[in-house]
């Protein structure tokens, strides 16, 4: 048994979380490789169309995944049937959220035609995020369903989950962009499609494994399946929060990508290939901030936040030791991962390998910067905290980070590696204003599942 708080009980509900976003990033660097293969355009318009879909997807996404955190508190006080009502809840907040992410389609296309890319990485793009904007539902969705799992420790299951779903994603990205095994070459539309179709696989694995006969039977789904509006209230109360402050995060990454591309078309694919890199880092620390989460909601339901400091102590020994580790293969190793996006006798590679390398080295400052806003950030909004992670993501974004980098992009005419060092300064407040909240404690007083 694991000693309450303990480095070993974090990392055993952690590791399957880390997999699952590490999974993830070689889905995503495997997608971006291929389509760097197909042509430099398809390279250009991938980051910032994607970008643009999980912006516009954000909110709603911080929204459910709030799921697992009440469904953390109600499972640790043996509260069976509070578990399934706040998994319904969590899956009508998101059913919702699907239909109005739909919706939202035609503003982001539009939003693509302001910032003016050239005209045929702006096609690709307009192509890319309208399919994956269009079903951005069903990501939504498993986000509420894993909850269900992560949320009672069984963390392996979202993991087996994203390993099935990222292995077909992979090939059907092979097969759809290049057209292999008798299908057309789709170029950038069938990496789209080749996300699309493996989230709905995953959608399918997650209902096949909720509605088992066992546990069926434990957690009354059937019976207790419906509207509740104390537990949907006090989700919205507090998930609200963390989907926007989630939304401020990620729009401000996407605004800053958008904004890049108009320095010139070299400082967007150098700034595309780093920005590909940095989830190597930032998918797995906030895989080990699920873990923090989970831990943290937990024993703040039973009143014990001394033991949920222990679990931010052990976050750091493992994140740091690992986000530390990348930040020197950034630094030190960046021709071997430079090598993998600009092919031997691709056009512009001296020139494109040139206007990178700068930028990797101070990467691997951004990385440890925001390794520490994950594991800080992640604890105060296990704690219900949310709406303080709120405030800062709306101070950051629209009062530092988007206002300088238009500054510095469409006034200053600065290069790229300019732009990078103020993104570096963004992440580096963030996460002193993390660790600060988290030392002044106002978040041990909070109860987020007192209905």
């Amino acid at each position: 048994m694991k000693k309450q708080a303990s480095l070993n009980e974090l990392w055993g509900l952690s590791y399957p979380l880390i997999v699952t976003m590490a999974a993830q990033v070689i889905m995503q660097f495997a997608d971006r490789m291929f389509l760097a293969w197909d042509s430099p355009q398809a390279l250009g318009a991938c980051v910032p169309g994607g970008m643009l879909a999980m912006t516009f997807a954000s909110m709603f996404m911080g929204l459910a995944g709030y799921t697992g955190v009440f469904i953390s508190q109600f499972y640790a006080k043996n509260k069976r049937a509070s578990v399934t009502v706040s998994l319904w809840q969590g899956i009508l907040l998101s059913v919702v959220s699907g239909i109005l992410l739909a919706l939202l389609t035609p503003v982001g296309k539009e939003i693509i035609r302001t910032f003016g890319h050239e005209r045929s990485v702006q096609m690709l793009e307009l192509e890319y995020f309208g399919l994956l904007n269009l079903f951005g539902g069903f990501a939504v969705v498993n986000n509420a369903l894993a909850g269900f799992f992560s949320g009672r420790g069984k963390t392996k299951v979202p993991m087996y989950t994203a390993l099935v779903g990222n292995v077909l994603n992979i090939c059907l990205d092979y097969i759809l962009i290049f057209g292999r095994v008798g299908f057309p070459a789709m170029g950038i539309k069938g990496a789209a499609w080749a996300t699309i179709l493996s989230s709905i696989f995953m959608t399918v694995i997650f209902c096949v494994l909720l509605f088992t006969k066992r546990t069926r039977s434990r957690f009354k789904i059937y019976r207790l399946a419906g509207f509740y509006q104390p537990i949907f209230a006090r989700m919205v109360r507090f998930g609200l929060p963390n989907g926007f402050g989630f939304l401020m995060d990620v729009i401000s990454f996407t605004l800053f990508t958008f904004m890049v591309g108009n320095i010139d078309a070299i400082s967007l694919q150098a700034s595309n290939i780093v920005m590909s890199m940095q989830p190597v880092v930032f998918m797995v620390i906030l895989g080990l901030g699920g873990g923090i989460q989970i831990l943290v909601s937990k024993y703040q339901g039973f009143k014990r936040p001394d033991l949920s400091g222990r679990v931010v102590k052990n976050a750091c020994v493992i994140g740091y030791t690992y986000a530390g580790g990348i930040a020197l293969l950034f630094f030190f190793g960046a021709p071997f991962f430079l090598h993998l996006f600009i092919p031997a006798g691709t056009e512009g590679a001296a020139q494109l390998a040139a206007r990178t390398y700068p930028l990797m080295k101070l990467v691997s400052l951004f990385v440890l910067c925001d390794a520490t806003y994950l594991i800080f950030g992640e604890a105060i909004r296990g704690a219900g905290d949310t709406h303080y992670y709120m405030y800062v993501m709306i101070f950051c974004a629209w009062i530092l980070l988007i206002p300088g980098t238009w500054l510095l992009v469409y006034k200053l005419k600065a290069n790229v590696m300019w732009v990078w060092g103020w993104l570096t300064f963004y992440a580096g407040l963030t996460a002193v204003l993390m660790v600060y909240r988290f030392w002044r404690g106002k978040w041990k007083k909070i109860q987020i599942t007192s209905v």
